[in-house]
């Protein structure tokens, strides 16, 4: 919190029935906290005295210290607020002084990441399982898949600065954002196609949130300016599930179209886990010589038949493209067949 010339932080460890003061700064304004889940953080804010306001935590918060993060100020540049992403010793925060500062040892050295022309980064986000691809956002969606070394923009529709920016925990190509004095999220996969997936009845979006721990089905959150919250369940990168109904036994289907160029579309059936032992869904495309393309899935699936699309023009993710060819695809359910599982295999073509 700002309360006159002044910043705050308050921590509650009892799901938000008390809080307790454990920072205060004259003349500051925190940005940012972030708390991993092993209770070490790192916290940012606006510099005063002409060096970045750094903290770090090793208890939760309780208690924060500046040791060993010294950070000069350039010219008059300030940050934004939520802007921070932390992933693992990996930090990056984003700057109105068309750069974002980067640490991969937690904040001992850091580096500048140039996104000129853009001026000011108002959002960012990185995996926090350690994926190379990122997003920030300003006046256009940046993306990255070298950590930040380069970015490139894949645009975004609608007005106002990008105030926030989030994707998927381990599947870095779903990404939503919102923008500043607009009520709507706006969602893609990552290749500059995006769509329009809510649109609040009241208020605008200020931030936007996903899973930081994998579950299925993931959540997204964004809160906006009338208090009002928007939250959602969501599936991974590709898949959705096409029908509820409790089916009876496995099934893998043959891709379509097939051959394709270059997406193609997968179903798939799930019974109910009465019926088996399951530790895990995947669905993974390999080569004639048996090298793995990309995993489609790898998740722990409700019963039910899902349906996920391959891009083949975008693997690796971020650019470039596999060649045509055959490929396979296996379904792999459970450990092992013996105790319950499931693995069947097909074949698909790709023709350019």
């Amino acid at each position: 919190g700002y309360i006159g010339s002044n910043t705050w932080v308050y921590s509650t460890t009892n799901a938000g029935a008390n809080w307790v003061q454990v920072f205060t700064q004259t003349g500051g304004f925190i940005n940012a906290v972030h708390i991993r889940l092993d209770g070490t953080g790192f916290m940012m804010g606006d510099p005063v005295g002409a060096r970045w306001s750094l903290w770090r935590t090793t208890n939760s918060g309780a208690s924060w210290d500046s040791t060993g993060l010294y950070l000069p100020q350039a010219g008059s540049e300030a940050g934004y607020n939520n802007c921070l992403s932390v992933a693992g010793s990996r930090i990056w925060f984003g700057t109105n002084n068309t750069r974002i500062y980067n640490t991969t040892n937690n904040g001992a050295s850091w580096v500048i990441q140039n996104v000129s022309p853009y001026t000011s980064i108002t959002s960012i986000w990185f995996d926090e399982n350690g994926s190379s691809t990122g997003y920030c956002g300003g006046d256009s969606i940046l993306k990255t898949t070298n950590y930040g070394t380069n970015w490139f923009s894949i645009g975004g529709p609608g007005t106002g600065l990008i105030v926030g920016v989030a994707g998927l925990t381990m599947w870095g190509g779903n990404v939503w954002y919102v923008r500043s004095g607009s009520p709507i999220i706006y969602f893609g996969f990552g290749t500059g196609q995006w769509m329009i997936d809510n649109t609040a009845p009241a208020g605008t979006y200020r931030h936007v949130a996903t899973d930081r721990i994998p579950n299925f089905p993931y959540l997204a959150f964004a809160v906006r300016t009338n208090g009002g919250i928007s939250y959602k369940q969501v599936f991974v990168q590709g898949i959705k599930m096409v029908e509820g109904s409790i089916p009876e036994k496995f099934y893998l289907g043959q891709n379509y179209p097939n051959p394709f160029n270059p997406v193609t579309k997968i179903r798939f059936v799930i019974p109910p886990a009465e019926t088996h032992s399951i530790s895990s869904v995947q669905l993974i495309v390999f080569d004639m010589l048996g090298r793995e393309i990309t995993t489609l899935v790898n998740e722990r699936l409700n019963p039910g038949t899902y349906e996920v699309s391959w891009d083949a023009s975008n693997y690796p993710p971020g650019g470039g493209q596999v060649p045509s060819g055959v490929y396979f695809y296996k379904l792999i359910v459970g450990d092992n067949t013996n105790n319950g599982g499931f693995t069947e295999t097909k074949k698909m073509v790709l023709i350019k």
